[in-house]
């Protein structure tokens, strides 16, 4: 596959600091493009890891997939008290990467725009080209995926049809199947403010609980790195972002009308299963009935994090997301 390097950045800057070491650990960032499987179409790729990271492992590599509308440097890599998400875990000496799928963030959209587009199919494409160029970047012939809401249909696709270059799934907040119908979208786009997102996010959170678990100090370091992304979205009062509907057009074929869109029973790498307690946007009864179809998974996890919603990545309960994820990340 021809890949493009499109941009190199390297920041050094202080991470989280593992119990095991003295001193916080100097983080190297890497900003790349590669191309899909579709003419025209650029995939952004960002990589962290230790300074001093030379040697590369298959059980310390991880891909990270975002969710339906925000690109995955927004959440994964969004800056809040002593780090990122990938911060901590490339801290921990691991080679941590995330991607964009086509039309979110750094990705280039396709052509053809008249249409919804990013589809989960064309989202795992890009998915692929992504493991693609990891695996043969770093020389390794699997490595660790987490993805975070729509992204888990993502990544358990690709576990599901790749299990030979997956070697452990972590599925955040996964929504499955439900009989809540939906309507194909007619464009490509689709159009959202800050507040309105936030809000579906957060669905399910008690009354008076959502900025305690989400402070406005957080909420604009979010929003902040939303416009550093779409900076074209300030031209409207609020801001007004874009997303593809591919996802969209997906829910209405698919999942919300009892379609599975990949099979569990494929999926043969040790799986975790996390969820917010008070995420009601993929309630826990959808975790449960994914969790049961995870038959040759060889180990298989279901967590729930209290006082936490949809969002958790961002909100006070990301400690506690954070310390489970790599406990198991460390298992693989």
């Amino acid at each position: 596959m021809k890949r493009l390097l499109s941009s190199l950045l390297v920041l050094l800057s202080a991470a989280w600091l593992p119990a095991s070491a003295k001193e916080p650990r100097q983080l190297v960032t890497q900003d790349y493009h590669v191309a899909s499987a579709t003419p025209g179409v650029q995939i952004f790729l960002r990589n962290k890891r230790a300074k001093d990271l030379m040697t590369f492992d298959a059980s310390r590599t991880v891909l990270y997939v975002h969710g339906s509308t925000q690109p995955s440097e927004t959440v994964f890599d969004l800056a809040l008290g002593q780090g990122s998400w990938a911060d901590y875990i490339a801290s921990h000496g691991y080679d941590v990467w995330l991607v964009d799928v086509r039309g979110y963030g750094g990705s280039t959209p396709p052509t053809d725009q008249s249409k919804p587009f990013a589809t989960t199919r064309e989202a795992v494409e890009d998915f692929g080209a992504a493991v693609d160029h990891v695996l043969a970047q770093r020389k390794i012939s699997k490595l660790q995926l987490i993805g975070w809401s729509w992204g888990t249909l993502i990544a358990g696709s690709y576990a599901a049809a790749q299990p030979q270059h997956v070697g452990g799934l972590v599925l955040l907040a996964p929504p499955w199947l439900s009989s809540s119908g939906g309507k194909i979208p007619e464009a490509a786009w689709q159009e959202w403010i800050v507040d309105a997102a936030l809000k579906r996010l957060q669905t399910g959170v008690p009354n008076g609980q959502a900025e305690a678990i989400f402070p406005p100090a957080s909420k604009k370091i979010w929003e902040q790195a939303l416009l550093s992304v779409q900076p074209a979205a300030n031209a409207h009062n609020p801001p007004r972002f874009r997303s593809p509907t591919g996802v969209v057009a997906d829910g209405a074929e698919y999942w919300s009308v009892n379609k599975a869109i990949y099979d569990p029973g494929k999926i043969s790498a040790p799986t975790l299963i996390i969820r917010g307690e008070w995420d009601e946007l993929t309630p826990l009864s959808q975790s449960q009935a994914l969790f049961a179809l995870l038959r040759n998974a060889p180990v298989r996890h279901l967590i729930e994090i209290p006082r936490a919603t949809h969002f958790v990545e961002v909100e006070t309960g990301r400690d506690v997301l954070f310390r489970e994820v790599q406990s198991f990340l460390d298992r693989n």
